[in-house]
């Protein structure tokens, strides 16, 4: 039968090469550089047989197989670096059955049913990791009943019931949380929609049209009362819109055009009071911005939302203070005295001074170094008010300043200095329990005292323990100093030192032959010295915050474990877990949770 079947297969194919002729077509013109191979019907010069597409770099583009003009038999399309693109199957030119869709590195897209070149039939799409992105039913094109989305992570990120393309969509934040619902027609959110803040309350109400939002949108603070309100025209921003303060005061208002401000424009102080005016065109324009007293505080131009060009700011006295060069929203400012010497100098971005600044004393010597920390808006430094040497009564700054060869021991102006405590609990499953606080300095140093709680297993009392089985009891103590690194998206990079010390105490649990339960037991203290490096991210690296510790490197260590029973055969044999080798080397590996908690120190605003 098989040699029957291969002979009928020889015959059409041979049937196909005697009806069809094939042909080949260039990029170039010199023919070296091959575009397509296809087959061609003798008669009519339709498409018929195999074909071949390629990129410009050579690398193939597809391959399949047309049937009287239309494509036929399972397709495959690839991406130039060679992995597969899609692949599937077609039918009189439309695709049918399983396809699956690739992403460039090779990771599965998509799959699902198709039926006559629309999806109809369960479909699965994924994220780039593997993990599903969302899943559910088509009928005819049209999502059809219920379909799950999901996070990266596998939480589930929204739910939607649909009808004919049409249905119901609520999504959460990854606590579990209502984060948004409305209505959805062809996946397009039409209709009214609601937002909420992560803790329920309502965060914004409006209507979408054709996935756009379109007319009257409310935005609202925590405490109910609205924070903004305005028109949407095709999904931008028209018309008048206006910001309001918590408690219910205008903050701002003007007119907006295709998301752009547009014409004149006022802010104000809780008070009431002016804050600054603007007059703009499609979102460039000039801007003044006044003291609560009415004084001007500062003027320049805007240019697409952003501060652009030179920038002068003033006193509240009406005096001129300093000037500043901007870029996109970023300038570069020069602070002077009354005189005209230049007092400061430093990045400012968003309306806020970053990075590092640096102070000149009246007679152009430098006074330091610092990073600016914002308190209720304004820029302050947390040391001693810089005072001029040369003044009566007055003494040299208490801070060295930043000297570039030894960062780590050298303070500067306005370092965030607090006391960072933290643990894991996920780690008692594993028999311990770290309770770590460190005192650490921004970006430069940390010292840190960690005391473990070991008890292996962890929630069983000792009388519960199996008998023969093993179980440990003791603590561990490590002191560490931490050299850190400026804050970076990777977290506060650092490298360091530490001592360890460790007791531990081992039972078993033996039963006499009477059947009295009594325990054998022997002790170990260790103690070693490593080095690690690690990294913590913090929720506010110059502020008081959430915070987590990873850390991992190797130490070496000596052990010594003393025997507390009568050492024969059978009782050692209880202890054969216990390592005993006099030297070791420990493995340095933690994941804190914690959080900050700043100290309190002297401050001075400028």
């Amino acid at each position: 039968m098989r040699i029957i079947w291969l002979i009928i297969g020889v015959c059409i194919i041979s049937e196909v090469q005697s009806q069809t002729f094939i042909k080949r077509t260039y990029y170039d013109d010199l023919h070296e550089m091959p575009k397509e191979v296809i087959s061609l019907n003798k008669q009519d010069s339709s498409l018929h047989g195999p074909f071949l597409s390629y990129y410009t770099s050579g690398s193939l583009q597809a391959e399949g197989y047309y049937l009287n003009g239309l494509s036929d038999s399972t397709w495959i399309f690839y991406f130039e670096n060679g992995q597969k693109k899609a692949e599937g199957k077609y039918s009189q030119g439309k695709q049918t059955g399983k396809w699956r869709y690739y992403f460039e590195r090779g990771n599965l897209r998509a799959e699902g049913i198709m039926k006559d070149d629309v999806k109809h039939g369960a479909w699965t799409f994924y994220f780039e990791n593997g993990s599903e992105k969302s899943s559910g039913v088509y009928y005819k094109d049209q999502k059809e009943g219920i379909w799950n989305y999901f996070y990266e992570d596998g939480i589930v990120k929204a739910q939607a019931f649909y009808e004919r393309g049409t249905g119901n969509y609520k999504e959460f934040y990854p606590s579990g949380a209502v984060k948004n619902e409305g209505k959805n027609i062809d996946e397009k959110s039409v209709g009214r929609w609601r937002y909420y803040y992560e803790s329920g309350e309502l965060e914004a109400e409006g209507e979408y049209f054709g996935g756009l939002r379109n007319g009257l949108w409310k935005y609202y603070h925590k405490n109910k009362t609205v924070a903004a309100e305005g028109r949407f025209l095709g999904g931008e921003k028209s018309g008048i819109w206006k910001y309001y303060y918590p408690d219910g005061s205008i903050s701002s208002e003007g007119q907006m055009k295709q998301d752009k401000q547009e014409g004149f424009w006022k802010l104000y102080y809780p008070t009431g009071d002016l804050k600054g005016e603007g007059s703009y065109d499609q979102g460039s324009g000039t801007y003044t911005e006044y003291y609560a007293n009415g004084k001007q505080k500062s003027s320049g131009r805007i240019k697409d939302g952003l501060k652009e060009g030179t920038w002068t700011f003033f006193s509240e006295e009406g005096l001129e203070e300093g000037k500043a060069e901007f870029k996109n929203g970023v300038g570069e400012y020069k602070g002077f005295y009354p005189d005209g010497t230049l007092r400061m100098e430093g990045t400012i971005r968003d309306d806020k001074r970053v990075g590092e600044w640096t102070l000149y004393y009246p007679d152009g010597r430098v006074a330091g170094v610092y990073k600016p920390i914002y308190e209720n808006e304004k820029p302050i430094f947390r040391t001693k008010d810089l005072k001029d040497p040369n003044e009566k009564g007055s003494d040299k700054p208490e801070y060295k300043f930043r000297n570039k060869k030894i960062r780590y021991f050298n303070p500067s102006i306005n370092e965030y200095r607090g006391v960072i405590f933290g643990t894991n609990p996920l780690w008692m499953p594993f028999g311990s329990l770290p309770l770590a606080a460190e005192y650490y300095i921004q970006e430069r140093i940390g010292y840190e005292l960690e005391v473990t709680v070991i008890r292996r297993p962890f929630f069983s009392a000792n009388e519960n323990v199996l008998v023969d089985d093993l179980y440990s009891r003791g603590s561990k103590i490590e002191f560490r100093q931490k050299f850190y690194h400026p804050d970076t998206p990777m977290g506060l990079l650092y490298f360091g030192h530490e001592v360890i010390g460790e007791i531990q105490r081992h039972y078993v649990n033996v039963m006499d032959n009477q059947g009295n339960q009594s325990s054998l037991n022997a002790s170990e203290v260790n103690y070693g010295y490593g080095l690690f490096i690690g990294t913590r991210w913090m929720e506010r690296p110059g502020d008081n915050g959430f915070s987590v510790d990873f850390r991992i490197g190797l130490g070496l260590g000596r052990r010594h474990i003393t025997n507390n029973y009568e050492s024969t055969p059978s009782n050692d044999d209880l202890f054969l877990e216990l390592n005993r080798d006099e030297f070791y080397l420990p493995i340095i590996f933690s994941i804190n949770l914690g959080y900050g908690f700043p100290k309190r120190r002297t401050t001075s605003t400028f």
